[in-house]
């Protein structure tokens, strides 16, 4: 089909043609501005052929084709193809609601209090309907009888089944505390944790979440897929660290793995500081968050100023709202937690061995009297409190689950218990999450990580004994 311009652009291709022997398409071409065709017309030729179209229509010959180009475009176009009118279906009504910040933020509320919502029905079910009646009765009966008759006292009784008289969570046994805690509480709650997440995925809602969120990140030197590593450590901690990948610079890296150790509770943190402050009123447990948020928003701001480098731009493909795939719900759901469990359950025990080596030694017991006088002081704890921080440089869920014998007692009040989980949330993440930390930052950064976790932690507890020693 030959394509036919304007009478003015023709006469000038037409005069071309009669001065030299040069193709149609070839001098079409060098009116578009190819450099390789524009060298074999003289130049008094091509300037006497373009002089009277520039005059007539006020720019370079370039211009003029490169609209006349566009305008063939949409007359081809016009030939074959139909346009019908359709209305949008209520798939992509949704989806356009969901990008818009007047509609997409109360979405975006809903949608995450009904996760938590879920999560909590479901997980708590699991964990107290299935799980505790289950390690309470025949797992106890078994593991004991069994471990009794060949250790019945020492070392290695204490390091199999914990202290005599002590509860799951608190005992310390690597058959006890150790199969309890990954199992019985932390298995439960990333499952339902990952299935949700997964859901969410694949119906097309997350991409539009990082949307949602991209100024606001943006605001801290991150960028909207951050997201992902957020919500993925609400679940674990470990798959959220290892998610932080995707981000595009290591000033970025740092950031988003600084601010999830210090701000962003895994879920085995999130049940034991549900079954301890919960029972005092969901305030309470909203005080935890809203002191996490508010460090996450300001320490993110203070170190994207101290870390200097820009924030790159990415674009964040939308895909269409769609029904999920049962097959791709399971694998998906299944390979991560193959991840969670031979990438984070492995450490449990070894947090759990570590800690019956140091309360044998005496260690932790020691360390905290050390530090009982100042951070006593400073945080307004007894030292029983410090002892579960000194542990919870191991395992932060196990420290948790140490306050509720010292609440049950009175030994610690409601505020101190804050003080306490605050804390643990705040400044140093678990063992696992620690190996990963030092896999993806190295030795130099993970120890400035863990000095702002440090600083931060202390800085918040002295801040929270403050103000609940001027209410008490």
């Amino acid at each position: 089909m030959k394509i036919e311009f304007e009478p003015e652009i023709e006469r000038a291709i037409k005069y071309i043609e009669e001065k030299i022997s040069l193709p149609r398409w070839q001098i079409i071409l060098a009116l578009e501005g190819s450099k390789e065709f524009k060298k074999k017309i003289p130049r008094k030729i091509l300037k006497g052929a373009v002089q009277e179209v520039e005059k007539d229509h006020s720019e370079p010959i370039e211009m003029i084709m490169l609209r006349a180009r566009f305008g063939q475009a949409g007359a081809i176009t016009s030939r074959v193809q139909k346009v019908h009118h359709r209305h949008p279906t209520f798939l992509e009504k949704l989806g356009d609601a969901t990008v818009k910040p007047l509609t997409g933020l109360p979405i975006a509320a809903g949608i995450l209090w009904g996760m938590f919502k879920l999560f909590i029905t479901v997980a708590g079910f699991i964990t107290d309907g299935l799980m505790v009646p289950f390690f309470e009765g025949p797992y106890d009966n078994f593991i004991r009888g069994s471990v009794e008759k060949i250790f019945p006292h020492g070392f290695a009784h204490d390091m199999l089944i914990g202290a005599p008289g002590t509860g799951y969570l608190e005992s310390f046994g690597l058959l006890t505390t150790g199969i309890f805690v990954p199992i019985g509480i932390v298995l439960p709650a990333v499952l339902v944790f990952y299935i949700i997440l997964t859901l969410l995925e694949d119906i097309g809602y997350l991409p539009r979440l990082a949307v949602l969120v991209d100024t606001v990140f943006h605001r801290i030197g991150l960028h909207g897929y951050s997201i992902v590593p957020v919500i993925l450590s609400f679940g674990c901690n470990v798959p959220g660290v290892m998610a932080a990948r995707i981000l595009t610079t290591d000033k970025q890296r740092f950031m988003m793995l600084t601010l999830l150790g210090i701000s962003i509770p895994c879920m085995a943190q999130t049940a034991v500081v549900l079954n301890i402050i919960g029972p005092f009123g969901l305030r309470w447990v909203g005080l935890i968050y809203l002191i996490l948020m508010g460090i996450f928003i300001s320490m993110g701001s203070l170190l994207n100023k101290i870390l200097k480098g820009e924030t790159p731009e990415i674009a964040i493909e939308i895909p269409p709202y769609r029904l999920p795939r049962i097959s791709n719900l399971l694998m998906k759901t299944r390979l991560r937690m193959e991840q969670f469990l031979l990438g984070a359950i492995p450490w449990v025990f070894v947090g759990i061995f570590i800690v019956n080596i140091l309360y044998s030694l005496h260690a932790t017991y020691f360390l905290s009297k050390i530090l009982d006088p100042i951070l006593g002081r400073w945080l307004g704890l007894p030292q029983e409190a410090i002892y579960s921080l000194v542990v919870g440089f191991l395992r932060k869920d196990v420290a948790t689950g140490l306050l509720a014998p010292l609440l049950d007692k009175g030994i610690m009040d409601l505020y101190q218990v804050i003080t306490v989980v605050a804390m643990l949330a705040i400044y140093f993440p678990c063992a696992a999450t620690f190996a990963v930390f030092l896999k993806e930052l190295g030795v130099k950064d993970t120890l400035k990580s863990t000095a702002l976790m440090l600083a931060v932690a202390l800085g918040v507890g002295g801040l929270l004994h403050l103000i609940f020693s001027l209410i008490s």
